[in-house]
């Protein structure tokens, strides 16, 4: 029996053997279909998207076993999930992201097992094991993707899930009742292996990487990816909260594709206080992240191996007054404007961080994909460059400076429950913006229209009503 199977047959019993008058048993879940149109844009001098309609859908189901103060177990599934109708994108040689190149929503395939994790809470901590979402701060690098309004603009797809072992709790106890430290300090410790994000797939039915080269059309073992992680905590209150989670990270790619080694240093902060000049109430929060490593699986001509720094922050601050609310959000990640040297230094948000809902999520999202299988076309090139998977963005912010207002507004009509929004994405590229394929025919920093590489991403304007 496998590691995952023992651990869900270990969870269905303690579930089993709660007290049945004691335990809250419910069944949350939810329901979303997206009727979706767009223009039919460019991904290179001769290729379109060529997907311009398409109707999308998921049902995902949350059970949960709650006895107060004492035991929780959780667990989570998507029963349907993907394209129903319209049309589809190219499948990119199956590198990126194919949820929208393949029809998933009536088959099998769209159903994905999520989580199913139990929480024990005792005198001295809190003891969680199993699979579980694995979240940080704002989202900004570490998301589980289970905030269904999170964001104004985009969906969250992905998630990052771990099968995981933690331990948290407030270690300066001894410290008195009437510490502030015993009181408002938490640490957590954990030791995973990680089921899925953005750069390992413990399973998948593509052999090669964490996206996949060759399709087998089977379930098999995938990218094999450990992590040791600690938190460390400040939370005076439930509107004040600041801390630093630390992660070591040992990885090796699917058929010996190579290997990753990483640090992750991620600091978050947030607060909410009274602005009682003009009766409203101000929210700051703010994230950064440095990961710094080294890789042998990425496509550097050069053959060494490849060392990774990479830096990413996000801040923002939302002033509510009655029924408007202002936002102003800003965020950074690290650029590379040579992909093919040994230095690795373009950060990326976690892929449910929405900034907004074509830039990031649509145009660089396929011109990426584009520009990777093109470098893998065996009419290209015999064999691909290791670790040209990596190179779809799937969505993410990445090499990108951007600045984002947002108003809402929520006016008096049916009740208040109308919801208006509007948002300004201004958004330029930290390094050039060079596209890998273009680059490499050329010899030199070219987009992916094979013109001088730049730096403005340009203007996006998003408006929403609920």
């Amino acid at each position: 029996m496998s590691t995952e199977g023992s651990v869900k047959h270990l969870l269905l019993l303690l579930a089993a053997a709660l007290p049945a008058a004691a335990a809250d048993i419910r069944v949350d879940g939810s329901y979303r279909l997206r009727l979706n149109t767009e223009s039919n844009y460019l991904l290179d001098p001769l290729t379109r998207l060529g997907q311009q309609q398409w109707v999308e859908h998921r049902l995902r189901i949350t059970p949960k076993i709650v006895e107060q103060d004492t035991i929780e177990v959780q667990g989570s599934f998507d029963v349907l999930n993907g394209i129903i109708g319209g049309d589809l994108a190219p499948n990119f040689q199956d590198l990126g992201w194919q949820g929208r190149s393949n029809r998933n929503g009536i088959h099998t395939s769209g159903f994905e097992f999520r989580h199913l994790f139990v929480k024990l809470r005792m005198p001295f901590g809190v003891f969680e094991f199993g699979q579980m979402p694995n979240d940080w701060g704002m989202g900004m690098f570490i998301n589980g993707g289970d905030q269904e309004n999170a964001f104004d603009f985009g969906d969250q797809r992905f998630g990052d899930i771990v099968d995981r072992i933690l331990f948290a709790t407030r270690p300066f106890g001894f410290l008195g009742p009437r510490s502030e430290i015993a009181r408002n300090v938490a640490l957590a410790v954990a030791a995973d292996l990680v089921y899925r994000d953005r750069y390992a797939s413990l399973f998948g039915n593509d052999v090669g990487n964490s996206q996949g080269l060759f399709s087998t059309g089977g379930v098999h073992w995938g990218d094999v990816a450990s992590e040791i992680v600690a938190a460390l905590v400040w939370d005076p209150s439930t509107d004040s909260r600041a801390g630093i989670y630390i992660a070591r990270r040992w990885q090796e790619y699917a058929l010996g594709g190579g290997s990753l080694h990483t640090w992750l240093f991620d600091v978050h902060a947030r607060t909410l206080f009274p602005v009682r000049a003009i009766g409203g109430v101000l929210s700051l929060e703010a994230e950064a992240a440095e990961l710094y490593g080294s890789t042998t699986h990425s496509p550097n001509l050069s053959g060494l191996r490849t060392q990774i720094a990479q830096q990413g922050a996000a801040v923002r601050a939302v002033l509510s007054r009655g029924t408007v609310e202002a936002e102003i959000e800003g965020g950074y990640a690290s650029g590379d404007s040579n992909p093919f040297d040994a230095a690795s230094t373009q950060f990326q948000f976690n892929r449910d961080f929405k900034v907004g809902l074509v830039l990031f999520d649509e145009v660089l999202l396929f011109q990426t994909q584009n520009a990777a299988s093109r470098l893998a076309d065996p009419r290209f090139t015999a064999r691909p460059p290791p670790g040209i998977d990596l190179l779809p963005t799937q969505g993410a912010v990445t090499n990108a400076l951007y600045l984002k207002p947002t108003v809402r507004w929520r006016p008096s009509l049916f009740g208040g429950r109308l919801r208006l929004v509007g948002s300004v994405l201004f958004a330029r590229a930290a390094e050039a913006y060079v596209d890998p394929y273009s680059t490499y025919v050329a010899s030199a920093p070219m987009n992916v229209f094979g013109a001088a590489a730049g730096r403005n991403y340009g203007t996006e304007i998003d408006a929403a009503a609920s």
